[in-house]
């Protein structure tokens, strides 16, 4: 009930329209890949430290989808996040900032403030959307005609990792849960920028809350 109550005020807050889901792009067969050399790559590619504007969709069943605009300031060197979001008129409805072990709620309008655990677990899922964007080694992966999978131990349990494309990229990350996923990041389109590679599209599907989460990159301003 009060997970429900939480999510009525979001709603009220933010309501707005969400877009159809990414199409993903065509998978080309992999030549002779090599995990470590893939896993490194792509960690060469991804900018260490960026400030992103983004289109941000909520959907959770039984409400209308929750539509805002946040800016993330984003150091995986550090492993720290913040993240500002405000509604289609440019109000700030919330800030949040994270790492790997917590997530702190800095600010937040009137009664969405009273349910900061609701609001720490959705800052986790965007820990875990933009952080640790690779697998900590490439020890044990597993090779498919298009893909390669790597798993990986972490404080949270076990995390998986997707790779594919040309060049290849990481398409998805996922942890299990009793009944399936528990949780689960796609990505898509990237595009380079001066900097490196940047995904034009997010989906998070937190299985055990029921909702997702649709981050439609608008722009990105990489340090280099």
């Amino acid at each position: 009930m009060k997970m429900r109550f939480a999510w009525i005020l979001l709603c009220a807050a933010i309501a707005g329209c969400a877009p159809a889901p990414f199409v993903a792009d065509p998978l080309p067969p992999l030549q002779n890949p090599n995990p470590v050399t893939m896993r490194d790559t792509f960690l060469r590619a991804m900018p260490r430290q960026f400030v992103s504007e983004d289109s941000i969709i909520i959907q959770a069943p039984f409400h209308d989808d929750i539509a805002a605009l946040g800016v993330m300031r984003v150091d995986r060197t550090a492993g720290t996040f913040e993240l500002v979001v405000m509604n289609q008129t440019g109000l700030k409805l919330l800030a949040m900032s994270g790492n790997r072990s917590g997530v702190v709620v800095n600010f937040a309008i009137g009664p969405l403030m009273q349910h900061k655990d609701l609001l720490q677990l959705v800052g986790r899922d965007v820990g875990r959307i933009f952080l640790d964007e690779v697998p900590s080694s490439a020890q044990g992966a597993r090779i498919g005609s298009n893909w390669v999978r790597f798993r990986d131990k972490q404080s949270d349990g076990t995390v998986f990792y997707e790779f594919g494309g040309n060049p290849p990229v990481l398409l998805e990350k996922w942890a299990d849960g009793f009944f399936g996923d528990a949780w689960r990041v796609r990505y898509y389109h990237y595009a380079p920028h001066p900097g490196g590679l940047y995904p034009r599209g997010i989906v998070m599907d937190n299985a055990q809350l029921h909702y997702r989460i649709i981050v439609k990159n608008r722009d990105v301003e990489i340090d280099q």
